[in-house]
């Protein structure tokens, strides 16, 4: 008698775990894998609060459709190729010098749901491969998701959004797996601002464009 698992797998459908197209085995197919590159991109930070910023690519691509991946449907598969993305694209060190590792937390209903933390792994990677120390410096308050609401309703969300945990100080670097608005970025920047960061960074797997400018006095 075949196995749960065996029966499991023979019925279960394969697809691409980026743009979901059909394949014989579980993986990418060639136009995604082809798609993707381990090499950290700077994103233009004027007049806003970070120092500098870098993703690996756009959340319109296959990046940012592993992201979905793994954020909306939980795949593990797809957050370990992920990881081992950043992992490759940190081989010859991060592009700065900095002096604290800060994952941007999410709310702890979200991790139990999704067994896992992206950026908290993501942090990791930073941590082999910069020798950086890691902290839980912040902690994401309860409140509704940013996702359907627009940037100014995102930056008016701002003070609710995150708070600190504790005193920081020096070069902060912010890891994240995606992007979008920034809204969420310059939220938790201004929190380790306040709580001593001489000045904030930030790393993420996608971005869905140039990060938008804030008001001025937004921290």
């Amino acid at each position: 008698m075949p196995s749960l698992a065996l029966v499991l797998d023979l019925i279960a459908i394969r697809d691409c775990i980026a743009c979901r197209v059909e394949l014989d085995q579980r993986g990418l197919c060639q136009a995604c894998a082809a798609d993707l590159q381990a090499t950290l991109h700077p994103l233009a930070t004027r007049n806003t609060l970070l120092t500098q910023a870098w993703a690996i690519g756009t959340y319109a691509g296959t990046i940012g459709a592993l992201v979905r991946r793994s954020k909306f449907d939980h795949d593990q598969h797809a957050s370990a190729l992920l990881v081992g993305l950043l992992r490759h694209a940190l081989l010859d060190g991060l592009p700065a010098v900095v002096d604290l590792v800060v994952p941007v937390p999410t709310t702890p209903w979200r991790i139990a749901l999704r067994g896992f933390h992206l950026p908290e792994q993501l942090g990791e990677v930073v941590v082999e491969a910069t020798g950086t120390p890691m902290r839980w410096a912040l902690r994401r308050r309860w409140g509704g998701a940013q996702a359907r609401r627009s940037f100014q309703e995102r930056l008016d969300a701002g003070d609710s959004l995150f708070a600190p945990v504790g005193t920081v100080a020096g070069h902060v670097l912010l890891v994240d797996d995606v992007v979008t608005s920034g809204a969420s970025m310059h939220a938790a920047a201004a929190e380790l601002i306040a709580a001593g960061a001489t000045s904030v960074s930030c790393v993420v797997l996608a971005a869905a464009g140039p990060l938008r400018r804030v008001r001025v006095g937004f921290c």
